[in-house]
């Protein structure tokens, strides 16, 4: 796709005006430059896809951060209990993700290399295929270094969320004239215990 800019494009309000642009002979292709990132190019194929596959799992785990600084990382672990751990993608060129987490002298962070289609924390001897697996040997560890994943905020009630739900579809000042449908178990359980 070639970027272009809207404030270089005249309209002359006439219906042939398109036609006119299409008419010109084509231009051969600029190349578009590749967005910035600090990460590095892959080395292999299939490293790409093992990157690929990892980042689709922890985006659905709730604790992946994607970009996040340091410092944010050690704010928002620093009032949970020990062990408490998040994801979040590393600013060195050459790695891919950090683990920061809540250790007994404060919130800590380290590197999560990917060397050789294995994953170990920078200073370990332990590869895990798996970053899940890594996360997992830790989290069971007799040392406890990791117990929770951060994921942000507690997620709300079913209760909330539905009264939320109702807000947003009736508005909040038809809710006293909305009709309640009782549930004929909880109807029947209250009636039965009545009679007791």
């Amino acid at each position: 796709m070639v970027p272009h800019n809207d404030s270089n494009h005249t309209s002359s309000g006439s219906p042939t005006a398109p036609l006119r642009q299409l008419s010109k002979p084509a231009e051969p292709p600029t190349s578009v430059p590749t967005p910035p990132t600090h990460f590095l190019p892959f080395r292999h194929q299939q490293e790409c896809e093992q990157i690929k596959q990892v980042v689709g799992f922890l985006s659905h785990s709730g604790f992946y951060w994607g970009p996040m600084e340091v410092e944010e990382a050690h704010t928002r672990l620093a009032k949970h209990p020990l062990g408490t751990f998040l994801i979040r993608d590393s600013m060195q060129a050459n790695v891919f993700f950090t683990l920061s987490y809540r250790a007994p002298e404060g919130p800590t962070s380290v590197r999560v290399l990917l060397k050789n289609g294995f994953f170990s924390l920078a200073g370990s001897k332990h590869t895990f295929s798996c970053l899940f697996g890594l996360l997992g040997f830790y989290i069971a560890s007799p040392k406890k270094s990791l117990t929770q994943p951060y994921r942000g905020n507690s997620p709300q009630t079913l209760q909330k969320l539905a009264r939320r739900a109702v807000i947003q579809s009736f508005g909040r000042e038809s809710i006293p004239q909305l009709q309640y449908v009782p549930d004929k178990k909880v109807m029947n359980a209250k009636i039965s215990t009545s009679f007791l």
